[in-house]
């Protein structure tokens, strides 16, 4: 493929996320009260800006995930990891970010 072809690739470690009562976003638990992490990437068409851990982010599949971390991606393997479709300008509150790094380490 040419540059012009090329764009930046991401690779995000996330946590699904869902709102509480109060309309705040709180990591989605399983009942055993854990957390599964994902990955996904960013796609050419991806819309937005990444901005920094505990940015929500949609998923083509319209679910809706905190970030915990970003690395670069080689382009050439952008294929190993599922594409995300937007970036939210909505971020979770502080202890939540904390759970969620928690249960990166």
């Amino acid at each position: 493929m040419s540059k012009k072809g090329k764009y930046k690739v991401l690779k995000f470690t996330c946590i699904p996320v869902e709102m509480d009562a109060n309309g705040k976003y709180q990591l989605k638990l399983d009942p055993a009260g854990n957390a599964k992490l994902h990955v996904w990437r960013i796609g050419k068409h991806t819309k937005g800006k990444y901005t920094g851990p505990g940015q929500l982010l949609m998923t083509e599949n319209n679910l809706t995930a905190v970030i915990l971390a970003a690395e670069p991606l080689a382009f050439k393997d952008r294929h190993s990891e599922t594409p995300m479709q937007r970036f939210l300008t909505t971020s979770v509150d502080g202890d939540v970010l904390q759970a969620g790094l928690q249960l990166l380490n």
